[in-house]
């Protein structure tokens, strides 16, 4: 017999995707200052706070449960597409 559990957190639905959107602001912020360069400071500040915005909200409305290790992977794929991206903007 399944239970019902009741996921409460401090924080509203889709918070976790707003923390996303400021860390790709501040990211994005940040590379530019230091690239110059707004496509650099665009294409590598939009994978990572899209990822960390998934996850982040993922973890707020899952609680305490573990992600599996098919997505932990995926979204450590995509920070690494992400910041190999950067890189190669950046020297080529």
């Amino acid at each position: 017999m399944k239970t019902t559990e009741n996921n409460q957190t401090l924080f509203f639905q889709g918070a976790g995707y707003l923390i996303g959107a400021l860390i790709t602001m501040v990211v994005g912020i940040s590379l530019f200052v230091l690239t110059e360069n707004f496509v650099i400071a665009l294409s590598s500040s939009l994978p990572i706070g899209t990822t960390f915005g998934i996850l982040i909200e993922q973890k707020f409305q899952r609680g305490e449960d573990q992600l599996d290790s098919r997505k932990t992977k995926l979204f450590t794929g995509l920070l690494l597409l992400g910041i190999i991206v950067f890189f190669a903007i950046l020297f080529l």
